[in-house]
């Protein structure tokens, strides 16, 4: 799902809005000074080239305080990104206290859900609006990526290791349906390998947990 306004895939999240941002501060400075440094070439390359009457070009000598300056602005504005980007990078990887944790297993092709009251799920993920999902990743066989655009997050998920991050879905998207794709090759299966993720209203989201419990419980004949 790619939003109306924006190129970019939907923002589902307070955090998915802050890497947007960070991506077109990143863009913004990139492409100014990607113009500038073609702009003065072509302009150097014109005004000090090889004329006829003089054949080895303008003779120019270097400019000490330029220098610094054309060094020091880059610094400063690659340190001014690089605070605002670790500070990003460890509030994804700081998980808040007491959220819903749900056990993500990545299978030779689907996702497997496991949310806290056992019930499980195949290539259908629900996620509470407004609540702290918290999300641990492994998996069964292959390296997957578990990966949802929407919240602009990617994690590994791995054989042998825990994996994880968290998200917290805007109240307003309720009712709304993500992909949550697997992002690294895993064999002949990867390119179907394409769960769906459902945010719901907490009370909803409770209703159809217990519910889907119940019928896990007496198709498997418990």
């Amino acid at each position: 799902m790619v939003d109306a306004a924006s190129w970019l895939p939907t923002e589902l999240t307070p955090m998915s809005h802050s890497l947007d941002v960070l991506f077109d501060v990143a863009l913004g400075v990139v492409t100014f000074f990607f113009v500038l440094v073609e702009v003065l070439l072509v302009t150097f390359l014109i005004r000090y080239r090889r004329t006829k009457t003089n054949q080895t070009g303008v003779n120019v000598h270097g400019n000490n305080r330029l220098e610094v300056i054309w060094t020091l602005i880059p610094a400063a504005i690659l340190v001014c990104m690089g605070v605002y980007c670790v500070k990003v990078v460890y509030a994804l990887q700081t998980p808040p206290a007491k959220p819903e944790v749900i056990k993500v297993t990545g299978h030779m092709w689907f996702w497997e859900f496991q949310y806290p009251n056992g019930l499980t799920t195949k290539n259908d993920l629900r996620v509470p609006a407004g609540e702290n999902v918290l999300f641990e990743i492994h998996s069964a066989d292959v390296i997957h990526g578990f990966y949802i655009p929407a919240v602009r997050i990617q994690q590994d998920a791995l054989p042998g290791r825990q994996t994880e991050f968290w998200m917290n879905a805007d109240t307003d998207k309720v009712g709304q349906v993500f992909d949550v794709p697997c992002d690294q090759f895993c064999g002949s299966g990867h390119p179907i390998m394409d769960a769906k993720m459902t945010v719901m209203s907490p009370a909803d989201y409770e209703h159809w947990e217990q519910t889907q419990l119940q019928k896990q419980k007496q198709n498997s004949g418990q």
